[in-house]
């Protein structure tokens, strides 16, 4: 039995539906990111599980117990919002305490809370700051410690990230994922940044017009993803129109090019199929013009990275994107004519 899970759970206004049946499972100690664009429903789907929203249809369980009548106090979920939402008028130490001080727990304990939390959040010199006087990034690692502070049984994450610059955003990601696997507590995450969500779940849910669309490892979800919508989304791909040519010998025809990928994939097709071919930059292959079983195209642009070099290639009416890393670019000048190989068993195949 899944540990906290929404079975079934929609959500409609008069007419607009914001959010289909969803059935979401997550296991102890897990951390499962909703990812999306803005009016998916990822944070409507966050609300409802926190208790603030009350579901169209469907439940909210944790334990094997149905949270869906009990308000957002009774269950027992931290939630850390996209603005920190500290109390100006308070300390770091106050306002983490807050909690603390609602459930009445004791001053010795209490204390025992506070140090270890700050020393969590690599703050403990910082106890006595007030709001106004910490950084962006600092502020929110107190509304972190203060989620924690009562030991929720589900940690809610609703974009805790997006307000601060890239730097500062990019340590506090790891951050959270070290607190999170420190304390083992079960987290649902919401964002929009497909590389955030990548970098820090074990599971990630793609919402796509308030249903989701996939549910997988970051790593199914980047190199097999499930449909177009969730291919496009996720990261850079190249995108190209084809048909099987001979399902046996597991060649399919690319703008009049044939191109060998995986005989087993291509004889789950019928001769002729037509779908999409989508590939990760990082999977195009560049070599001198002319080499067998490749597209020709010219280098048309180039866009260094640091440790990548990005080359965009025309090829017929298309322009695909191949990222070359290190040196290796330096052979690609733009204007060079180049061949292009698709690695087989990086082609990913989406009927039409």
């Amino acid at each position: 039995m899944s540990y906290l899970s929404t079975e079934g759970v929609s959500k409609t206004y008069g007419t607009n539906t914001v959010l289909s049946p969803i059935h979401l499972s997550l296991e102890r100690g897990e951390l499962v990111t909703l990812l999306g664009p803005s009016g998916c429903g990822k944070t409507t789907l966050l609300r409802i599980v926190a208790g603030f929203t009350a579901p169209s249809s469907g439940k909210v369980m944790l334990g094997g117990r149905d949270l869906t009548p009990l308000p957002a106090a009774g269950r027992q979920m931290g939630m850390v919002f996209q603005a920190y939402s500290l109390f100006p008028n308070l300390s770091a130490e106050e306002n983490v305490r807050f909690g603390l001080n609602v459930r009445r727990v004791g001053r010795a304990e209490s204390e025992k809370k506070l140090a270890n939390l700050f020393e969590l959040i690599g703050l403990s010199d910082a106890r006595k700051r007030y709001p106004h006087q910490l950084s962006g990034g600092q502020q929110q690692r107190v509304a972190l410690a203060r989620a924690l502070a009562i030991e929720p049984q589900v940690l809610l994450l609703d974009e805790p990230l997006s307000a601060l610059d890239a730097q500062v955003r990019l340590g506090l990601r790891d951050e959270i994922r070290r607190v999170q696997r420190e304390t083992g507590t079960t987290t649902l995450f919401v964002t929009h940044d497909q590389e955030e969500a990548l970098a820090i779940s074990d599971r990630v849910a793609v919402m796509e017009q308030g249903r989701v669309a996939q549910l997988g490892t970051p790593e199914d979800i980047y190199r097999r993803p499930a449909t177009p919508f969730v291919a496009e989304f996720v990261g850079t791909v190249n995108r190209l129109s084809a048909s099987v040519l001979d399902p046996q010998r597991g060649l399919i025809e690319v703008d009049g090019w044939d191109v060998p990928i995986s005989a087993d994939e291509a004889r789950s097709y019928p001769l002729g199929q037509r779908f999409k071919l989508y590939l990760r930059p990082e999977e195009l292959r560049l070599g001198a013009e002319g080499l067998p079983e490749t597209l020709c195209g010219e280098v048309t642009d180039r866009r260094f990275l640091g440790s990548l070099t990005r080359l965009s290639v025309r090829v017929g009416p298309h322009t695909l994107v191949a990222d070359l890393q290190g040196s290796a670019a330096s052979e690609f000048p733009t204007g060079a004519r180049v061949s292009v190989r698709l690695s087989p068993l990086a082609i990913q195949m989406l009927a039409v």
